[in-house]
């Protein structure tokens, strides 16, 4: 199979940054605009970000079976590149919008746009996320994807935490609810443009193997197969402990430093220290595995997160260099693991003969965006147990509840990824065996 150029790969990561256009504004400014802008509790923003994450449970395997039986001249997954775009694009401004609603009024609306959001972020990214399956059959090319998947990611990341809220003062002038409705407009324009983009110039080129539609037999390879269950657990407190200090960030630098005005530079730095990793992953790749990656960086940004809670009254430049270095392992752990969700797909092949790659790809997408939404819990929860109010000082225990929720949580949580990642079945070793004999059985079957 013809190697992939270096525009083939910057191409395919377009789709992310695509997302993370978007994505990055729903994780980082969602539950501040909810609780201080759109005007509902913190409690009930954790309980709808909560619900959402239940139906994910159901919608993302069900997306994975479509992806998997879908067959038109623009292969399996792209065509999801093409359509859902626009209507993804829609009800993301409308997440961001205020109506003149009463108290129940803005509450149903939260919850119909933000579900809806997340369902139609599903019918695109389990497609985009298990394209590399089906791009090429080399585990090291499919991992230099990840990579500069997640630089491109990061970059989209970068860009939107420096200026949305620049922009919203600019589109508001004063007015956050007018600024963030127009920030989201922007932004959501260029996603539908990345999107594009990614789907003009990539290409499925590993062959598919017909078989028989059974969602029993799929089903049935994919929960007895360790190395998905291994993806789907390590991903959840990837993601929702890589994202949570972005998430409470504003509340810490308000309440806590007690200068707002220096987030942007926090957010800054954090997003630079993961496009460093992801730099970095992608000739790593080629040397370690992705078990051993993930491993070594979560221990990594577990002990420079934490941290935090001891020396963040140091200085504002010791908070920003404990982000960067944090972060920068977290690149590397996002490399790693969206690496392992398409040797994950060709594992379950290689046990079972089965090609499942849109429903296992599910796990990691499920726990994507569980992590998002539990991120977003952690806060409301924490924020609500010591009683928070919007724009009044805060007691000391809120005050405590904020650091815990920058420092401590999360190193907590980078203990559990490298725990967890420790049983990734997938060696070096497995890696190689797999991948020669899957080339040969697929190569008989077309034969046949």
């Amino acid at each position: 199979m013809k190697k992939l150029s270096f525009f083939d790969k910057v191409s395919y990561g377009f789709g992310d940054l695509a997302s993370n256009v978007v994505f990055t504004a729903v994780g980082t400014y969602l539950m501040f605009f909810y609780t201080d802008v759109f005007g509902i509790s913190a409690a009930l923003v954790g309980t709808l970000f909560f619900v959402t994450r239940m139906w994910d449970a159901i919608s993302d395997p069900i997306m994975g079976m479509i992806g998997d039986r879908t067959q038109t001249r623009f292969g399996k997954f792209r065509p999801y590149l093409l359509y859902v775009p626009i209507p993804l694009a829609i009800v993301a401004v409308l997440t961001f919008t205020t109506p003149d609603l009463d108290e129940s009024g803005k509450i149903i609306w939260a919850f119909v746009t933000y579900i809806l959001l997340m369902t139609l972020y599903t019918a695109i990214n389990i497609p985009y996320s298990s394209l590399p399956a089906t791009i090429s059959d080399s585990p090291i090319e499919r991992g230099q994807m990840a990579s500069f998947r997640m630089v491109l990611a990061f970059t989209g990341a970068l860009l939107v935490n420096a200026g949305t809220l620049p922009l919203v003062e600019f589109f508001g002038n004063g007015n956050k609810q007018q600024g963030f409705q127009y920030t989201m407009m922007l932004l959501s324009a260029i996603m539908v443009v990345m999107f594009w983009l990614c789907f003009s110039r990539v290409k499925e080129r590993v062959p598919v193997i017909k078989q028989d539609s059974s969602l029993k037999d799929d089903f049935a390879v994919v929960i007895k197969n360790r190395a998905w269950w291994v993806t789907l657990l390590v991903g959840i407190p990837t993601f929702t402990f890589a994202l949570l200090p972005f998430s409470v960030a504003m509340y810490f630098f308000t309440y806590n430093v007690g200068d707002v005005s220096a987030a942007g530079l926090f957010f800054t730095f954090g997003t630079l220290g993961m496009i460093a990793g992801a730099l970095l992953t992608i000739t790593v790749v080629k040397y370690l595995s992705k078990r051993i990656i993930m491993i070594i960086s979560a221990l990594g940004s577990m002990l420079c997160i934490g941290s935090l809670y001891w020396l963040y009254v140091v200085d504002v430049k010791v908070i920003y260099a404990i982000i960067f270095v944090s972060q920068f392992f977290i690149g590397m752990c996002a490399c790693a693991l969206w690496g392992m969700v398409s040797d994950t797909a060709d594992y379950i092949e290689w046990k079972s003969g089965r090609q499942v790659v849109g429903l296992s790809t599910s796990s990691v997408t499920f726990s994507h965006k569980f992590g998002m939404g539990l991120s977003g819990a952690f806060v409301g929860a924490g924020l609500s147990f010591v009683g928070y109010q919007a724009g009044v000082e805060q007691s000391e225990e809120s005050k405590h509840m904020i650091l815990l929720l920058m420092s401590l949580i999360p190193a907590f949580g980078c203990a559990c990824i490298a725990l967890i990642a420790n049983f990734y079945p997938i060696t070096q070793a497995v890696e190689n065996a797999m991948q020669s004999e899957l080339r040969a059985n697929r190569e008989a079957k077309l034969r046949v």
